[in-house]
C-alpha cells in the first residue's frame, strides 16, 4: 500500500512537472507549440494533456523508485500495482492542475475588480468635487 501511494506521488510531481514547464513563459514551451501543431492523438498524452500524461510518464516514476531506492527488487505486485498507480496520478494530477487554474482565474478575476472599483472611485470623487463646486458657485 506504501509502495503504490509512493509510486502515485511520484508519477503526480513529474506529470505536474512536465505540465508546468510547457506552459507559456517557461523552458519547453516550444515542445507545447509543436505538439498543438501536429495535431496527432499521440501527443496529447505525451505533453499536452495533463490528465492524459501518466499514462505514458508511468515508466518514468518506476524508474525513479528503482533509482531512489523505494523499489528494491522486481515482484509481480508491481506489475498489478501498475494501473492503480496510473489512475491514481491522473486523479491527482488532474485535480490539483484543475484547482491551480481555478485559484488563478480567480486571483485575476479579483483583482481587476480592485482596479476597476478603484478607478470607479477616483472618477465618482472627481466628479462629487465638480458637483459640490457647481453648486456651491449657484
Amino acid at each position: 500500500m506504501i509502495l503504490l501511494i509512493q509510486n502515485i506521488v511520484i508519477l503526480t510531481i513529474w506529470c505536474l512537472g512536465i505540465t508546468i514547464v510547457t506552459q507559456p513563459g517557461m523552458l519547453l514551451y516550444f515542445v507545447r507549440e509543436w505538439a498543438e501543431q501536429k495535431k496527432s492523438i499521440w501527443y496529447e498524452p505525451l505533453v499536452l494533456c495533463h490528465w492524459c500524461l501518466p499514462s505514458i510518464h508511468s515508466v518514468v516514476s518506476y524508474g525513479f523508485a528503482i533509482g531512489i531506492g523505494i523499489i528494491e527488487h522486481f515482484s509481480w505486485s508491481l506489475i498489478f500495482m501498475w494501473p492503480l498507480v496510473i489512475m491514481g496520478s491522473s486523479i491527482l494530477t488532474g485535480i490539483i492542475w484543475s484547482a491551480y487554474l481555478l485559484i488563478d482565474i480567480k486571483s485575476r478575476h479579483f483583482s481587476n475588480i480592485e482596479q476597476l472599483s478603484f478607478f470607479d472611485l477616483k472618477e465618482r470623487k472627481s466628479n462629487f468635487r465638480k458637483n459640490n463646486i457647481h453648486q456651491s458657485s449657484n
